[in-house]
């Protein structure tokens, strides 16, 4: 039985080989692949979430030092009137005040005490050497380094990282802030041990 459905269909056409002393002429090639892009669509997205994240992280710190009151710690203040509670009711059981009694002679007397003195007798009686061959090396001072200064803060920079301080805050050093003002022009901070910091270029 014959196949009808090549009817109507277009043949291919076929490639004769050349004649001889005739160059020969190449044949149809087939249609080159799309080359596809070095990245992709998800590989920008990554790259994209990347870069968010990273300049979220380097924003927020800033954000909260210029914005401490939504950060810092709040007061509760309580009214200064006072409510009565209701302690009364068949599950309440009042308070008993229990105070001691003294002893009697007699009964201080019949306690199983030793009253023998006890204690620890040093072998040596005279003072400790105070020499500064077995004295313990002074501490190292720290080196502050003033970073910014914004709203009555200042934000210090020490070998243990960043402080952000106010006038009366503790250093690490032990010492307070005693002003944060502006000399010459220039951002000063002076602590209780009479030490000025300098804003750092």
């Amino acid at each position: 039985m014959a196949n009808w459905r090549i009817f109507g269909q277009k043949r291919g056409k076929r490639h004769e080989p050349a004649l001889a002393g005739t160059p020969s002429t190449p044949g149809p090639t087939g249609v080159r692949p799309r080359r596809k892009g070095r990245y992709s669509l998800s590989d920008a997205i990554l790259a994209g979430l990347g870069l968010g994240i990273g300049a979220a992280s380097f924003t927020f710190p800033w954000y909260v030092f210029f914005h401490q009151e939504q950060f810092g710690v709040r007061v509760v203040d309580f009214d200064g009137t006072e409510i009565e509670s209701d302690l009364s009711g068949p599950f309440y059981t009042p308070r008993v005040n229990w105070a001691p009694q003294r002893l009697t002679q007699e009964e201080i007397a019949e306690l199983p005490l030793d009253f023998a003195p006890t204690g620890t007798v040093l072998p040596d009686r005279t003072a400790p050497d105070t020499t500064g061959s077995v004295q313990p090396f002074p501490a190292r001072k720290p080196a502050y380094a003033l970073v910014h200064v914004a709203k009555g803060r200042a934000m210090i920079q020490d070998a243990n990282g960043f402080w952000v301080v106010e006038r009366g805050s503790i250093l690490p050093d032990n010492s307070r802030v005693m002003a944060i003002e502006k000399r010459s022009g220039a951002w000063i901070l002076r602590t209780s041990n009479d030490d000025v910091i300098e804003m750092t270029p």
